[in-house]
């Protein structure tokens, strides 16, 4: 992009502080706004969300919007947009990131032992290649091919003349097939993680590239990832060529961190299975586009088998909480302290509990969903989500309900539902933080239920040390399940499908566990001796 063409758009761009809600089209240029409202993004909150979940290469799924387009949105939000979210060094590609930014390379020629050993640990950070050598475990928008690992003359390799895609390499076919088939977010950051770590065990296990890899390599992942986390270390290294400390790592890392890896610990059954099916689609994707000759996961078998342990994966209904349980969080959730904190922790459990609503729709909720609609022969207070796939399914409100969402709204000075905006968002954070008053993040919400179980857990871990534990594994989405075991009690399986807004009964059925019910009816009266 031309310089004066650069110089033009960051004129254009309001030198103003800017307000987390406010529309993409009323602030930025159409040539950039439109892109990203194509991709669902509407206010500056989404984009800032966008560049923090995806990293320095958000911008590859928008047509239009090149690195230097990205590089000048995020020195503007870092200039403007204090209290959208902190601009880190992680929204930059790598050495990009201008000085003053939270984690950016320190100026060169620093002398001081603090600096010369933060300059070493971002040249290891930011290492841009994967020599033979030493191959470095790092993000894949860190990599840079070297040339016998690019995949440029992988022995799987279609003819040019057939192939649809414009790569030259296995990093630039990823990247098309992320753009191509990954327009969501979320399916973005799943389909980038698994695509990540099949590369990096390509290039830094096998010293082959992706585009070499034939069968008996990719029965061999599947093995790898078995293993992985599993085995001490003596028995690691005898099995694979590289340690386990290259691979694994805590959890929450930024990806610009030289501390980044791309496995917290050993994947479950469930982890692995998508581990496989995305990888399959990638090369099912690479084969059909005429960049692969054959997908080498054909030959494998789709089956990913139980490990030792792994005989009785846990049920739904065991990830949700148990009457007398849900009675300890009420009872510690009237102990809080009167005001917005407790309210919201209120209308947070009851979305969850009392309405099956999933982590996403809780934040997306908005005073508008709240309606007044004919449900059979009579007017009802109902709250119309929006779902999966933007799917709308209604849930009639009884009177508590509508009284915790109208005392959470009274709690932040607002009217109640009928004197609200529409669009205003049900759960906000609190008056502190990087966004005070704004729309919660997931994150938030996570941390937030987290903190509530824990003190929860803590109360009763004396008594009850075994709900106290299963209290503190709790996550958001076990309200979701606790949800759906209490309303299969009392409704039938249809109905609950519809309210929990499943494509599929089956999906609902994996609640029901008559079998285990019945089992347990009968051992009860069992005598031990």
């Amino acid at each position: 992009m031309r310089r004066e063409d650069l110089d033009r758009l960051a004129a254009a761009l309001p030198q103003r502080a800017l307000r987390y809600d406010e529309a993409l089209q009323a602030v930025l240029p159409a040539d950039l706004a439109q892109p990203l409202a194509a991709k669902g993004l509407e206010t500056l909150e989404d984009l800032y969300e966008c560049a923090a979940t995806q990293g320095a290469n958000w911008f590859r799924v928008f047509e239009g919007i090149d690195a230097q387009r990205a590089q000048l949105l995020m020195l503007w939000l870092a200039k403007f947009g204090e209290a959208i979210g902190e601009i880190t060094a992680r929204f930059f590609l790598p050495g990009q990131a201008p000085a003053g930014i939270a984690g950016a390379e320190p100026p060169k020629g620093a002398t001081t032992p603090q600096l010369a050993a933060q300059s070493r640990m971002n040249a290891t950070s930011t290492a841009r290649t994967l020599p033979e050598y030493d191959p470095q475990v790092r993000p894949i928008e860190e990599i840079v091919l070297p040339e016998s690992l690019s995949g440029a003359n992988g022995i799987n390799r279609a003819p040019l003349i057939g192939c649809a895609l414009n790569a030259d390499n296995d990093l630039e076919a990823i990247r098309i097939w992320l753009n191509a088939r990954a327009g969501n977010p979320n399916t973005f950051g799943n389909y980038r993680k698994e695509a990540e770590r099949f590369l990096l065990w390509c290039l830094v296990e096998k010293r082959t590239a992706l585009s070499s890899i034939r069968a008996g390599d990719a029965a061999q992942y599947l093995r790898w990832l078995e293993n992985l986390g599993r085995l001490d270390d003596k028995a690691f290294a005898a099995k694979w060529r590289e340690p386990q400390s290259r691979w694994l790592g805590p959890k929450n890392v930024p990806r610009s961190h030289g501390g980044w890896r791309p496995f917290n610990g050993p994947l479950s059954v469930a982890s692995r299975r998508n581990a496989i099916v995305v990888v399959r689609q990638l090369f099912n994707f690479l084969k059909k586009t005429g960049y692969l000759i054959f997908n080498p996961f054909d030959q494998v078998s789709p089956k990913v088998p139980l490990l030792k342990g792994e005989g009785a994966p846990q049920a739904f209904a065991d990830r949700s909480l148990t009457p007398e349980q849900w009675h300890a969080v009420t009872a510690r959730l009237m102990l809080l302290p009167e005001g917005w904190p407790r309210e919201r922790m209120k209308l947070i459990l009851m979305m969850g509990k009392s309405l099956g609503m999933r982590a996403s729709e809780m934040l997306d909720a908005r005073a508008g969903w709240i309606t007044t609609r004919r449900i059979g022969f009579r007017e009802r207070r109902a709250i119309e989500i929006v779902g999966k796939g933007s799917k709308v399914r209604r849930l009639p409100l009884n009177a508590e309900q509508v009284e915790i969402i109208e005392s959470a709204l009274h709690a932040r000075n607002l009217a109640g539902v009928a004197g609200c905006d529409p669009e205003t968002p049900l759960l906000v954070n609190l008056g502190r933080g990087r966004n005070p008053g704004g729309a919660m993040s997931r994150s938030g919400l996570y941390r937030v239920l987290e903190a509530f179980f824990e003190t929860v857990a803590n109360d009763i871990a004396a008594e009850s040390p075994m709900d106290a534990a299963k209290l503190r594994a709790s996550s958001t989405h076990w309200l979701r399940h606790t949800f759906a075991v209490t309303a299969l009690g009392k409704m039938s399986v249809n109905v609950v499908q519809a309210a929990m807004g499943h494509a599929s009964v089956a999906t609902t059925g994996r609640y029901l566990s008559p079998e285990e019910e019945k089992m347990s009816e009968a051992m009860a009266d069992m005598k031990a001796l």
